[in-house]
Order: structure tokens, then C-alpha cells, then sequence
């Protein structure tokens, strides 16, 4: 492709990057459930002819990569000959592009005088895809009881929306109206980035893209070859485990073995637990997502992502043998992927000890009600909930922040909530001591409270790192676990499915704080009064963890 001007080659990617965010502003305008427009479970990109990414909006990490696995797997089905200006095909099998069968993906394809040279592509979660319980469960035991399964469908062709797929997709979702909404959404963005990048072919010519996007892959590559490159030749391990598949069989190994040589790496995931009868598993190309944004976090966070980035990563499986990482038919999958982003950071912490942080409060922390609504539907109330992150060398863990997979997911606002819902949010604040202990302290988790305000609510709740809870790094605690309240009748639960609430119960959701770092006994006074005074500890937990007691200069 020959050389390309710096300067050129700037404009060319920030136009690449302002077209995905503006796809990601126009589907969250327009869609109708609060899990897109307000907690932004979304993600919008644009790939080029070979499905590679080459710029993604701020959204979901946990899409790197396998946005582009969907993108593939449309090209492969239908064919790129057979793909027209104006069409746009739906796709969320589970086990090609490894997130849940909620997840949908629109993929759109860009043609420039008739040659296909781009794709526009959203993902997004819909609220309910009608599954066995309304908006999902923690205990299906194949993949059909989770969903719709849309495989490389053709939705729009050449402009014309299919009416009879329309109707066909309402006709087996809760809440009609709103997931029909939603998907329209997804559409308005997928015709917006198609307009953006052919706007961006039409100004600088095929040809010059072409050597604007070759230079970007070539430079993110060596971004993170240099990385690795830093990192001493050498095998790093880690474990965890999850506490449950959801069916009560657990604690499941999730095990890393990390080897770098080189400018290379590469992750084996092959003694990681098998395949679970409930769904925990996810595709492979989630895990892959996941370790990305292990990668990615340590060696270039600051800097936009492409498909570069990721070319020195190698994934390993077991084999002919399923793990929960790259599940096979009939498996079920709503809790894909979990804790294998940290538990790659914790395999590197050796590797580079001033960067990796403890262990976080959960990967999820999933939180779901619904209840009856007039006319014979259901309301459906779903969020992820922010927690602690663990502490690093230098600095105190993050308080009330999502984890790392979910990236600038958010809350839904009590104002939004109390509108859409019968809720009442009747507490929402940080929760007191439970940050792990350390020369750094763990970030802290939330204390969330619901009034049920109608009869006939359920309830789903995933809070996991119980068995296993946030580790720290040295000689630091672990945070607090998470958990959920409910009174009455006053029960904790942990991983539940369906479970009835009463009108008029409190539901409280307490989310876990994150790991500690270094010996809490070498944590600085000031450091301790200060947490004292804003609240963070309680003085019994100062005296406990820190040996710290007030109006004493005793440590």
C-alpha cells in the first residue's frame, strides 16, 4: 500500500472512531428500554471487507473480539458476493460469537461500486428474547430455553425491511413494543455508520483508506509486541473459581496459564472446569474478548483499539474437550465468560507488578425484577451493579465502579427507575468497611435498596466470589463478597432464579468491595483517619484490620 501521510492517516482513524460513536449516540437516542439508553449495554463498530475492527465507540470490552466473530460468521453464511447496499442481517448465535443469546448483533454491510469494503455493527442486549422466565435465567440447561436463536438473518434487504421477520420476532418476545423498539434502534445505527463510511471512502478513495487501515492494524500490533516484548520470557499461572453453574454444582475452576515469548503470548485456558450443565459457559470467542481486555488494559489502555492490537495473542483450549469457555451445542450460556479477565491480570501481576490491581468486586454482580404489567405483559427491571475494585501499588482501589468487562456501563437513575417501574430506590450509597484491607485499601461496594411497590414481582440475582471472594495482592485482605437481602422474610440469597417477592419488601443489594494490596499494617495514619472521617470504615473495622483506635497514634 506504500506510505501514508501521518497527518492523513490521524483523520482517517478519528473518522473511523466518530463514526462508531456516532452510531453509538443514535442507537441510544432512539432506543426505548433503560438497559440501552440509560445503561448503555450496547456497542456499536465498523470492521473492514475481512471482518477486521478497525475502530469501536466507548461501550461493552467485553465485545472486543467477538463483534468480529459475528461479522465472520455472516460473511461465511451468506456470502459477500450475495451481499447488496441496504441490507442488514441479525445474528446472536451463542457459541460463534460467545455472549448470550440476548445479545443481538445487526451487521450492515458498506459496498463501494459494488464491491463490498466495510460493515457497520451494533450489538446489543435485549431485555427479554423470549426465554423460559422473562429477561433470562440462572438455571436453564440448553440453549433453548434461553431464547430466539438468529442466525445471519437477512432483516433488511437492499433497504426493505421483512415485515413477516418483524412479526415473527414480536410474536416471541415479552414486551413486544419495546424489543421491537429496541431493534429499530440497532437499525437507525447500522444506516448511520453505513452513511459515515461511505462518506469517508467517497473523500479520500479506496485506495487511500485501504493504506490508512493497514498502517492502524501494523501499529497495534506492535503496540502491544512491545508490551509483551517488556515482560520476561516466562510461564505466569492464576485460579479462581465461580461459586456455582447456577444449578448448585460448584465451586468451578477457572485456571490461566499464560506463557510469553517474545513479542508473543499465548493464554491456555485448558484446565479451566468443564463445560457446566447450567449457564455459565460462553463461546470462544468471548473468551477470547475477555483475555483482549486483559491485554489491553496492561499494555495500551489510553490508546483506541483495532484489530492490531490483538494479533500477538494466541487462545488455547482443551482440546476436543468443552470447558466452560468454549461451550458447545446444547449448552447454555447467559453468564458467559465470567472472572477470566482478572483472573489473566492476576496470571500477569508477576510479570508486571506496578500495573495488575487486586481482584474486584464481581464480573457481574446481575440483578433482575419483573413483575405482571396491565394487558397481560411483564415489566422487566435489569442492571448490572457497580462494586469495588481492587487496590494497586500505588493507589487505593475504585469505589462504586463497573467491572472492567461492562466498561462505561452505567446505573439506571432512580428518577428513570421509579418512572418505568413500581420501584422505589430508597438507598443508594457507598457500603461502609467493605473494601479489603492493605497498605492500599480496596475500593468500596454499594449498599442498593428497592421497594417492591405491586404484587407478583421475581427476582434474579448472580453475586458471585462468595466461595472465593475478591483476593488481594501481597500481604492484603480480600473485599467483601456480595450479596442480596430481602425482607421480608428476611433471606439472603446469593445465586437465585424466579424467586418471589412480596409486595412490599425491601430488597437490598449489597455489592462486594475490591482486594487489598500490601500489608495493612504498613497503611499510613492519615490514610486511616481520612477514611474514618469521609465514613469509608466504621472505627471497630480500623481497630480490626488496621490496629488503628482513635485519639491513639498507636498503629
Amino acid at each position: 500500500m506504500g506510505e501514508i501521510d501521518p497527518i492523513l492517516l490521524e483523520i482517517i482513524r478519528h473518522g473511523l472512531i466518530a463514526t462508531a460513536e456516532e452510531m453509538k449516540l443514535h442507537l441510544a437516542r432512539t432506543a426505548y428500554n433503560p438497559i440501552l439508553y440509560e445503561v448503555l449495554d450496547f456497542s456499536c463498530g465498523v470492521f473492514d471487507a475481512g471482518a477486521r475492527l478497525l475502530a469501536q465507540a466507548d461501550g461493552l470490552p467485553i465485545f472486543l473480539g467477538a463483534l468480529g466473530a459475528a461479522v465472520r460468521c455472516v460473511i461465511a453464511d451468506i456470502g459477500a458476493d450475495r451481499m447488496e447496499d441496504g441490507d442488514v442481517f441479525l445474528f446472536n448465535d451463542p457459541y460463534e460469537q460467545g455472549n448470550h443469546i440476548n445479545d443481538v448483533t445487526t451487521v450492515a454491510p458498506v459496498l463501494v461500486d459494488g464491491g463490498l469494503v466495510a460493515f457497520a455493527v451494533t450489538r446489543a442486549h435485549w431485555l427479554d428474547i423470549g426465554g423460559k422466565d422473562p429477561g433470562g435465567s440462572i438455571d436453564s440447561v440448553d440453549v433453548v430455553q434461553e431464547g430466539l436463536w438468529l442466525r445471519s438473518i437477512r432483516l433488511v434487504a437492499a433497504g426493505r425491511t421483512d415485515d413477516n421477520l418483524m412479526r415473527m420476532i414480536g410474536a416471541n418476545v415479552r414486551g413486544r413494543d419495546a424489543m421491537l423498539g429496541d431493534l429499530r434502534a440497532q437499525l437507525a445505527a447500522s444506516r448511520t455508520g453505513c452513511r459515515r463510511l461511505l462518506s469517508l471512502w467517497a473523500r479520500y478513495g479506496a485506495q487511500t483508506v485501504a493504506a490508512a487501515t493497514a498502517r492502524m492494524q501494523s501499529q497495534g500490533a506492535a503496540r502491544t509486541r512491545r508490551f509483551l516484548e517488556s515482560i520476561a520470557d516466562g510461564v505466569y499461572e492464576a485460579e479462581s473459581s465461580i461459586d456455582s453453574d447456577g444449578l448448585g454444582s460448584g465451586p468451578l475452576r477457572v485456571h490461566v496459564r499464560a506463557t510469553v515469548e517474545g513479542d508473543r503470548i499465548r493464554i491456555d485456558l485448558s484446565g479451566s472446569a468443564p463445560q457446566a450443565r447450567g449457564p455459565l459457559n460462553c463461546g470462544a470467542a468471548a473468551a477470547l474478548a475477555s483475555c483482549r481486555i486483559a491485554v489491553k488494559a496492561l499494555s495500551s489502555p489510553a490508546v483506541a483499539a483495532c484489530d492490531g492490537d490483538f494479533e500477538p495473542i494466541e487462545i488455547v483450549f482443551a482440546g476436543d474437550v468443552p470447558t466452560i469457555f468454549n461451550a458447545r451445542y446444547p449448552a447454555p450460556t447467559f453468564l458467559y465468560g465470567k472472572q477470566l479477565t482478572e483472573v489473566l491480570i492476576k496470571a500477569l501481576a508477576r510479570a508486571v507488578p506496578g500495573r495488575a490491581i487486586a481482584g474486584n468486586y464481581d464480573d457481574l454482580a446481575g440483578f433482575m425484577l419483573t413483575g405482571p404489567a396491565p394487558g397481560g405483559e411483564r415489566w422487566i427491571h435489569q442492571e448490572p451493579e457497580v462494586g469495588g475494585w481492587g487496590a494497586g501499588a500505588e493507589c487505593d482501589g475504585e469505589s462504586a465502579l463497573i467491572f472492567v468487562g461492562d466498561g462505561d456501563a452505567r446505573n439506571i437513575p432512580a428518577e428513570v427507575l421509579e418512572a418505568r417501574y413500581p420501584l422505589r430506590l430508597e438507598r443508594h450509597e457507598l457500603r461502609v468497611d467493605s473494601g479489603g484491607p492493605g497498605f492500599r485499601r480496596g475500593g468500596l461496594g454499594i449498599a442498593r435498596e428497592y421497594r417492591v411497590l405491586s404484587g407478583g414481582a421475581r427476582m434474579l440475582a448472580v453475586m458471585d466470589r462468595t466461595v472465593n471472594p475478591p483476593w488481594p495482592i501481597g500481604e492484603g485482605h480480600p473485599g467483601e463478597p456480595s450479596v442480596v437481602r430481602v425482607a421480608p422474610p428476611d433471606e439472603v440469597y446469593t445465586w437465585v432464579n424466579s424467586v418471589p417477592v412480596a409486595k412490599g419488601a425491601l430488597v437490598s443489594v449489597l455489592t462486594g468491595g475490591g482486594g487489598g494490596w500490601g500489608d495493612p499494617a504498613n497503611r499510613e495514619r492519615e490514610r486511616i483517619v481520612a477514611d474514618l472521617e469521609a465514613g469509608y470504615i466504621t472505627e471497630a473495622h480500623a481497630e480490626r484490620a488496621y490496629g488503628y483506635r482513635s485519639g491513639s497514634d498507636d498503629l
